[in-house]
């Protein structure tokens, strides 16, 4: 599937990075990157359909380490329903963090 670009509906081009990133440990999810899509990733709306990647850690210590040396993230948490949505969709792009 080819994303399009959200300021300008008309153009085809491809986003080589999803519009959000997850991180999930165990059955929490929580926003990574791409706070200016949240709305629209929840309610199914304006920019959405787009994958979203998710990085699936073994444990919170794993996470919090890696949230810590990039010096990226936020607190907003995700219902695990609208990831499952996400899912069921076909939109979430589950991988280990390492393997980027």
């Amino acid at each position: 599937m080819t994303q399009t670009a959200p300021d300008d509906p008309d153009k085809n081009e491809v986003s080589a990075e999803p519009l959000v990133t997850l991180l999930a440990v165990g059955d929490g999810y929580w926003l990574y990157k791409g706070v200016e899509y949240l709305k629209d990733m929840v309610m199914a709306q304006g920019a959405y359909p787009f994958k979203v990647r998710c990085y699936v850690f073994e444990d919170s210590f794993e996470m919090n380490r890696f949230v810590t040396e990039s010096g990226e993230g936020t607190n907003w948490r995700i219902n695990p329903d609208i990831v499952e949505r996400i899912r069921n969709e076909n939109q979430l792009i589950e991988l280990s963090p390492f393997d980027d």
